[in-house]
């Protein structure tokens, strides 16, 4: 038993062996949290899908601005990761490209996406056809006070612009690798971790309402009154990859989608377009989860262990991986029920625009001493303090009311690395 790290580096079973499972999944979105270097190619430039092998990414002169977290540990580990998969029968045929990232601060935004082109790793075509696999990994938060800021404003707002980023990305890698007319496109997954996940899910949805749209068009031209089901067909592990696929549709083309620890959404997505594709989504969460039970999208999960405590069981690295497959552990821990009901009913008891009001008081009090993100505040917290005090004292009475109660009812856990802070600032705020 050991994570992910420690199965890449001794699972060398092809996909016909051992097929593409959710533990794959985090593999490549624990990846797409490394800043690409100009080698990869970037998104919508080319005409059809552009990648350049993995193996292209293990340049040493390009690794301090690859690996830039606030985190030491974490970079050692996703290079582990990086290194691993470039070395493995299993993935070393892997091509990535079309490289995402955009962070403005103007639209609250922190977006990142890549595509992984696994067509040509052994076992892929006999699973999925002979038009191979794509998959669009979606970034989570990277640790940036802007990252969460718009995963907060995720809480009032659907879509934010990330989700509407990850369903243009999506759409345009499908349009893309359609193929010749008569030829056999690629099947596609769709993957992330924390909020990498909640875009995942809504991409492929929003792929899916583009079908329904479109088949609703053709039946108004045709006279038809009933609509044909989405289904998966093309590609499909169920069929062996032989199932008839036109070079127009979309949906169908979307196989599987990955959720790992990813929050669900404060409305219901389009109705019938989320039922059509909710047998396609795969959602897990560590026994300790907080984030994956934010907003609860009703779909399955399962709980898998990790050798983590608390709130960092959130993060991939800890979580336990026996035989190719994801330990299961035998449910939410009570911590995590009583977090997530405390957090959920709090969500739902406070209307939008006072939740709004809030996260924006939030991010205008941390983000007042200047620092890049919660790592950079951790590490100059005491010169950061009277930044965040005085902007604390500055907010009415009503909204310091709301934020010092939001902070109190936060598990002391989430505030680890931020020693004494939100103490200080509740005592302000009162």
């Amino acid at each position: 038993m050991g994570n992910i790290v420690d199965y890449v580096r001794t699972d060398f079973r092809s996909f016909t062996e051992h097929p593409f499972t959710a533990v794959d999944s985090l593999v490549l979105s624990e990846l797409s949290y490394i800043r690409l270097p100009i080698v990869v190619p970037v998104f919508a430039v080319a005409r059809s899908v552009d990648t350049v092998p993995v193996g292209a990414l293990l340049r040493a002169e390009d690794f301090p601005s690859m690996f830039a977290s606030d985190s030491q540990q974490v970079n050692s580990t996703r290079l582990d990761l990086l290194v691993a998969v470039a070395e493995s029968p299993r993935f070393r045929g892997m091509r990535v490209g079309e490289y995402a990232r955009r962070d403005d601060a103007g639209r609250e935004q922190q977006f990142a996406a890549m595509t992984f082109d696994l067509s040509d790793c052994a076992g892929i075509r006999t699973s999925y056809g002979p038009g191979g696999l794509l998959y669009v990994a979606f970034r989570g938060t990277d640790g940036t006070l802007l990252g969460w800021k718009e995963d907060f404003n995720m809480a009032f707002r659907c879509p934010v612009p990330s989700q509407d980023a990850a369903a243009e990305y999506v759409a345009s890698v499908l349009d893309r690798s359609a193929g010749v007319p008569g030829g056999e496109a690629p099947s596609l997954m769709v993957g992330g971790h924390s909020k990498g996940g909640n875009m995942a899910v809504y991409a492929a949805v929003r792929a899916a309402d583009r079908e329904l749209r479109r088949m609703q068009r053709r039946a108004d031209e045709s006279g038809d009154t009933q609509l044909p089901a989405i289904t998966a067909t093309a590609g499909s592990p169920a069929d062996g990859g032989r199932g008839a696929q036109a070079a127009d549709t979309y949906a169908t083309r979307i196989v599987r989608v990955f959720s790992h620890d990813g929050p669900g959404f404060p409305r219901r997505l389009q109705a019938a377009a989320f039922d059509a594709m909710a047998s396609r989504i795969s959602k897990t969460v560590p026994a300790s989860s907080v984030v994956g039970m934010l907003m609860d999208d009703r779909l399955p999960y399962q709980v898998v262990e990790a050798d983590a405590v608390g709130i960092m069981q959130h993060l991939g690295m800890s979580w336990q991986v026996d035989h190719g497959e994801f330990v299961t552990a035998s449910g939410l821990s009570a911590t995590a029920r009583f977090v997530g009901s405390t957090v959920n009913a709090w969500m739902l008891g406070i209307e939008p625009a006072d939740r709004q009001r809030v996260i924006d008081q939030l991010y205008t009090i941390f983000s007042a001493p200047g620092y890049r993100s919660f790592g950079e505040l951790a590490e100059n917290w005491t010169t950061a303090v009277p930044g965040i005090v005085a902007a604390a004292r500055q907010t009415d009475r009503e909204t310091r009311r709301l934020v010092a109660g939001v902070l109190a009812a936060l598990p002391a856990a989430a505030w680890r690395n931020l020693p004494q802070v939100p103490q200080l600032v509740i005592d302000s705020l009162r």
